[in-house]
């Protein structure tokens, strides 16, 4: 019997990542990563035993060709798609008896598909928004195609997994709540699904020592430096003497602060050697492309891998298997990939590699 998949993409979602904007909720820009990203999954996306229930236009239909068994279905908005074109997409989904949705967009994509299944069916997120909180997302489009394929081939796990959200105007402003709206059904295998996002509390003296040593043996004062999102990178930029909004992107030329709350394309006009500084997100080990999507491919192009200063507290890194990275372009994650020595205090590090599901082995796809 076939299985069937309803599909659907939110193309504005993401869209506010790049320019700082922390998330699309109120934009009406449609995400141009989007597109790649569908490419991505489409091309290890199950053809044999499946057929696509699809959202019509932009919302999934113009991605299939008849490679693929596919139903398209119609939506409520032709040009400018809304969230009421998710949730009634969503219930035609149920209505046509779907085994399991499969999606592009964020937390608040997740939400909104969320209020109409809740644990009727599996969801399945293809990560493409700017806030991916919540536990239903694989770690790239990749892997979300090789979940899917699994599920279909009756070899991946159902899992219960969070639906988490953040106001994003607070969160614009830099205060930072997230706040759990349901457990949803989805399907996991491996490693290749991502767990929702835990905060972790930070001991203070574990800051002090980290934030001394970067700043008495790191910091050079003709570099630039590019400060990401995260309590842990503030409170260096704290004893520097700044306050900045801790969920923001600052750059800074040696110890002078240059520009705060900048975006991608702030970025991109920095010249001559550029250091980065980030703390990988608590549990979810993502390095780069969550909560930092202003460090986009083309700036990323022009940092070495040895000027990747990574900062964490050992109590973050005991919820942290690997280092996740997502730069958005597969060949360009190739370049970050290895073992990093993490600066957990004065002097005092831990080695931890980056996860290998970043790449796509040949074993998993079959």
């Amino acid at each position: 019997m076939l299985k069937k998949i309803g599909f659907l993409v939110n193309p504005i979602a993401g869209s506010g990542g790049r320019i700082g904007h922390k998330g699309s909720d109120d934009l009406y820009i449609e995400n141009l990563e989007t597109p790649l990203k569908i490419k991505r999954f489409l091309s290890l996306a199950p053809k044999k035993g499946v057929e696509y229930i699809v959202a019509e236009n932009k919302m999934g239909e113009i991605y299939f060709n008849n490679d693929f068994k596919f139903t398209v279905i119609e939506t409520l908005n032709k040009e400018k798609t809304t969230r009421e074109d998710t949730i009634y997409v969503t219930n035609r989904f149920l209505e046509l008896k779907c085994d399991i949705i499969v999606f592009a967009g964020g937390d608040g994509t997740a939400r909104d598909i969320y209020s109409v299944v809740d644990q009727k069916i599996p969801i399945l997120g293809i990560p493409s928004g700017v806030k991916m909180h919540s536990g239903v997302f694989a770690n790239t489009p990749e892997a979300a195609a090789i979940i899917l394929t699994k599920y279909v081939n009756g070899e991946a796990t159902l899992t219960d997994a969070e639906i988490l959200d953040v106001d994003e105007e607070e969160y614009r402003k830099g205060r930072y709540e997230v706040k759990l709206y349901g457990i949803a059904k989805t399907v996991t295998f491996g490693n290749y699904l991502t767990p929702s996002k835990e905060e972790i509390i930070s001991n203070e003296e574990e800051l002090e020592a980290i934030a001394e040593y970067v700043i008495n043996n790191l910091i050079r004062d003709n570099e630039y430096y590019i400060f990401g999102s995260g309590s842990t990178v503030k409170y260096i930029l704290k004893k520097l003497g700044y306050k900045t909004n801790f969920l923001a992107i600052d750059v800074t030329y040696g110890k002078k602060l240059v520009k705060t709350s900048v975006n991608y394309y702030d970025l991109l006009n920095l010249t001559g050697e550029l250091n980065l500084i980030l703390t990988p997100i608590g549990k979810q080990g993502f390095l780069i492309g969550r909560g930092n999507q202003e460090i986009g491919p083309e700036v990323l192009q022009k940092i070495r891998r040895d000027k990747i200063i990574i900062v964490s507290t050992r109590s973050k890194l005991n919820t942290i298997e690997c280092l996740r990275i997502d730069t958005g372009n597969p060949l360009l994650d190739r370049k970050f990939q290895g073992i990093y020595k993490v600066i957990v205090g004065y002097e005092e590090f831990v080695a931890i590699k980056t996860c290998d599901n970043t790449s796509v082995v040949d074993n998993d796809i079959t």
